[in-house]
């Protein structure tokens, strides 16, 4: 029993995953009967049918063209071929409409379902708005050397539009689940449990209640996370409004980010400092002639040292390829930029340093 379902089961999967063999196995199965049939029928008493390549060479020709080879003279084989005439109109039909289907899967998107292989160290990004098209261009840039493949969990895979992937790089090894990312069931499926950031965008059409669906997300990941016994994946959120920001830090939101918080303090900032917000934008765009930041974890050598300490070595071996500067420190939950000697005093294990520089810095110093 068990070497038969191991015989069967790839066959089964095959026949369910690949619809072309589906197909090409049906009409495989109507040709060898409808001819072995027609070969004993008529093999008797019609030249046309009196061997199985004969046989074989007719129902061919009649699955495909019509009666336009031999005609069968018993009422048994005019019975069987009139079937295989009428089965023959379904499966020509069958055929076009499922290349038909193909074409038109592989056009609008087919290549962006989940690959086989289980995906890991990924980014989700659950829901989608008029900030996904950016994020997914950001997180691509050419400049990005390990980019990592991206999965959209959405149930309005229509409002999902890009560029065909062959002339934009940035949209390769993008895929699609369509779905609601409250049910835990879909973000099995996108392997958010293994996934290295989740980006839970605003749902447009939840209006003012999209922060209630924002926390069911994050109440999901964590469970599913839960389940495995894996720690919470890092989830960063769209947050609409600031009075719900620590409701979404309880449901296991990392990081939020309230676009509108955002927006009125860089007004304040630049009506005191004139065109600051185009430092702010040329530090958070990626591309080879700006600056990002990034956190570096501190070297075990300087566990112990200042922040001024590190800086100078820092500025005593500079990269001239990759220059970088050291502008804080993360330490625990505090991010400390600039760090007052009173406020800050030495590094300890686990801390991070915030560093502005063109590409992501191999090493400190």
């Amino acid at each position: 029993m068990k070497t038969i379902n191991r015989i069967t089961w790839p066959l089964a999967k095959l026949l369910r995953d690949y619809k072309i063999a589906r197909l090409a196995v049906i009409i495989l199965c109507i040709w060898l009967i409808g001819a072995s049939i027609l070969w004993l029928t008529e093999g008797a008493q019609n030249t046309e049918f009196n061997s199985l390549p004969k046989s074989l060479w007719n129902i061919a020709v009649y699955l495909f063209s019509g009666l336009d080879s031999g005609v069968p003279q018993t009422t048994m084989g005019r019975i069987i071929v009139t079937l295989i005439l009428v089965m023959s109109l379904g499966i020509v039909g069958i055929f076009t409409a499922t290349i038909a289907s193909m074409l038109v899967e592989h056009r609008i998107g087919g290549q962006r379902k989940m690959p086989k292989y289980e995906l890991k160290n990924h980014i989700v990004i659950c829901n989608w708005n008029t900030k996904g098209l950016p994020l997914v261009k950001e997180v691509h840039a050419k400049i990005v050397k390990h980019k990592r493949p991206i999965v959209i969990i959405t149930d309005q895979e229509d409002e999902v539009d890009f560029p065909e992937h062959e002339d934009v790089p940035e949209f390769e090894d993008v895929y699609i689940i369509k779905g609601d990312p409250t049910n835990e069931i879909i973000l099995k499926r996108a392997n958010v449990h293994h996934a290295y950031t989740v980006v839970v965008l605003a749902d447009p059409k939840q209006e003012k209640l999209a922060d209630a669906k924002s926390i069911l997300v994050c109440m999901g990941i964590r469970s599913l996370c839960g389940e495995f016994n894996l720690l919470k994946t890092y989830t960063a959120v769209e947050g609409v409004s600031p009075q719900n920001i620590e409701h979404l830090r309880r449901a296991g939101a990392d990081e939020i980010i309230s676009a509108g918080d955002f927006s009125s303090l860089l007004l304040a900032q630049t009506s005191l400092v004139h065109g600051l917000s185009k430092v702010y934008r040329n530090l958070l765009t990626i591309s080879q002639e700006t600056n990002e930041i990034y956190l570096i974890p501190i070297p075990k050598d300087y566990i112990g040292k200042s922040f001024s300490q590190i800086g100078a070595d820092i500025y005593s071996h500079r990269d001239k390829k990759n220059p970088l500067i050291p502008i804080g420190v993360k330490t625990q939950d505090k991010v400390l930029l600039n760090p007052k000697p009173s406020v800050f005093d030495v590094f300890n294990k686990g801390d991070k340093l915030i560093v502005i520089a063109f590409e992501r810095p191999h090493k400190l110093i």
